[in-house]
């Protein structure tokens, strides 16, 4: 049995295999620190649960309860009507509702916070009129009801995206049927078209709940203390990482089980069946008044979600560039760049090494570990860096125990690059893998029949016939990088500031105008991603 094993292992266990588990199993190691977490108390852990632990998991869920809800219905309506119509602006609105994705929550956030500010004066009122009461619970709903308004119409596209794939794939002939029975169309919209695609749906609000509760930035500038919220609070104002890395455990443990639940619903709707479509669906034209209440239906959330905060943005940057652009500033854009840009190429490699790995010896257990070295991207960004920190805090006290201290991992360059590595190794791998699956296998055995190994067969067979979907993974890692808040704020360096941290900060600052350039220049790095993803996903290889 022994003798049958180490065969096994060292026929299956090269130079690709052998370093793709070693890296999968590193890159897993802040998970499972945050995991064994869930166990350890903090000095202060006392303190939080009878004071504010209660009210970071009220705020987290009602924040999920009201942006899911409120995104669906933005979404879901949307969906429908371009699924089903045909009216002014059809095409264009068909792909400009997936723009708002381009704009990164507190981005947003920076835009709305003005509503809180104008209404002062009426707040007053409030005050002056019905007594201080009445006044706390106004100024809680409208800072509650902006920051749902701003989340949702940011993150609506998950579910629009998600439902509006499985409106157009439903068969016609299901439709037909319900209309022989005398439904009109908005009738099949609710008996039929919409349980159908639920899957879709629940899919697409999984996203929006994780996007919640990983989000930092616009909480904070609201004001609305969630879990996520708790941990920068906890580490940063209490000094008690073992606290912090308990709430993130916690965090990490509702994603998982949010996870599990959608898997869970997607393996039972069986009766989703896009491969078989009876026929195209024939598009109902609208015109006049009914053309245009379809359009104002889109045209809604688009408006809370991109066009408003980019057309404010737009303006606070044309009165404040000249501020704006100095050296301090280029050197943050530089910082940013740099930062991303050798992450996202670590990150495209390690995809190819995996994927390839994986395609040379296609077992289960090596597709497993990749898998699950992906779990990085489920868990929200706050999550990951403390998982990370704690790790590294444990190699410099080994490194201070054996050496005299002078070299330190804390605060450096490659912790933040390392940490990028766990959260968004899943974006690279997804098309990367993908990409690889399109490859037929024969022209790497024709390759290694004419005396190439397999380096050279990658190198020189399976790199060019990948080099869109490299490129295409390489820039979506690119674009998440720049935009990341939370991580970076934990785990940058002294005196390191990116474009995100940068916006944040002037935004806090209450240099408000000012913060629109940086932002402007993530907005246009997110709608670099969206282009991206839209040739990935609608582009056929060659």
């Amino acid at each position: 049995m022994v003798a049958e094993l180490n065969k096994y292992l060292r026929r299956e266990l090269d130079v690709w295999s052998l370093p793709t588990v070693l890296l999968g199993f590193l890159l897993l190691v802040p998970l499972f620190t945050v995991a064994i977490g869930l166990g350890d108390t903090g000095p202060k852990w006392d303190h939080l649960k009878s004071t504010v632990l209660s009210g970071y998991v009220f705020n987290t869920l009602l924040l999920v309860i009201l942006v899911t809800t409120l995104a669906t219905l933005f979404a879901v309506p949307a969906a429908w009507v371009i699924s089903v119509f045909e009216f002014p602006g059809h095409r264009v609105f068909a792909w400009v509702l997936i723009l708002p994705l381009a704009i990164p929550t507190y981005v947003s956030a920076f835009v709305y916070f003005q509503f809180t500010e104008a209404a002062i004066p009426l707040l007053v009122k409030i005050r002056n009129v019905w007594g201080i009461e009445v006044f706390q619970c106004a100024e809680i709903a409208l800072r509650y009801g902006l920051l749902t308004i701003l989340m949702a119409s940011v993150l609506y596209p998950y579910i629009y995206i998600s439902v509006r794939a499985s409106f157009s794939q439903q068969r016609q002939r299901l439709i037909e049927a319900a209309h022989t029975l005398g439904h009109g169309l908005w009738s099949v919209f609710f008996s039929v078209a919409l349980p159908l695609a639920r899957p879709a749906l629940v899919g697409g609000g999984s996203l929006v709940v994780m996007e919640v509760i990983n989000d930092y930035g616009a909480v904070h500038f609201f004001g609305v203390p969630t879990l996520t919220e708790g941990i920068f609070r906890t580490w940063f104002g209490l000094g008690d990482l073992s606290s912090a890395l308990r709430l993130a455990g916690l965090i990490m443990l509702v994603v998982f089980t949010i996870l599990f639940f959608e898997r869970a619903e997607r393996g039972r709707a069986r009766y989703a069946d896009p491969g078989h479509r009876s026929k195209t669906r024939t598009l109902r034209k609208l015109s006049g008044l009914q053309g245009a209440l379809a359009a104002g239906l889109c045209l809604i959330p688009l408006t809370l979600g991109f066009l408003f905060p980019t057309g404010q943005l737009v303006i606070w940057a044309y009165r404040s560039w000249g501020k704006v652009f100095r050296t301090e500033f280029a050197m943050h854009l530089a910082n940013s760049f740099m930062l991303a840009i050798v992450a996202a190429l670590v990150l495209t490699f390690i995809a190819l090494l995996f994927s390839y790995s994986v395609k040379l010896h296609p077992v289960r257990w090596l597709k497993s570990v990749t898998a699950i070295s992906a779990l990085g991207y489920s868990a929200p960004g706050a999550v990951v860096a403390v998982g990370v920190m704690v790790v590294i805090g444990s190699l410099d006290r080994m490194i201070a125990s054996v050496g005299d201290g002078a070299f330190m991992l804390s605060g450096s360059l490659l912790v933040i690059g390392f940490a990028y590595c766990v959260r968004f190794l899943a974006v690279s791998l997804q098309p990367v893998n993908g990409g690889m699956s399109r490859i037929c296998g024969s022209l790497d055995e024709a390759s290694r029949s004419l005396g190439r190994g397999k380096l050279a067969t990658l190198w020189h067979i399976n790199i060019p016939l990948l080099r869109g979907t490299l490129v295409a993974a390489f820039t979506l890692v690119f674009v998440d990088i720049l935009k990341e808040l939370p991580l970076t704020m934990i785990l940058r360096p002294a005196n390191f500031e990116t474009m995100a941290t940068t916006a944040f900060s002037l935004a806090k600052e209450g240099r408000i105008h000012e913060c629109a350039v940086p932002s402007l220049i993530l907005l246009a790095a997110g709608g670099l991603g969206l282009v991206t993803i839209h040739r990935l996903i609608l582009t056929p290889q060659r």
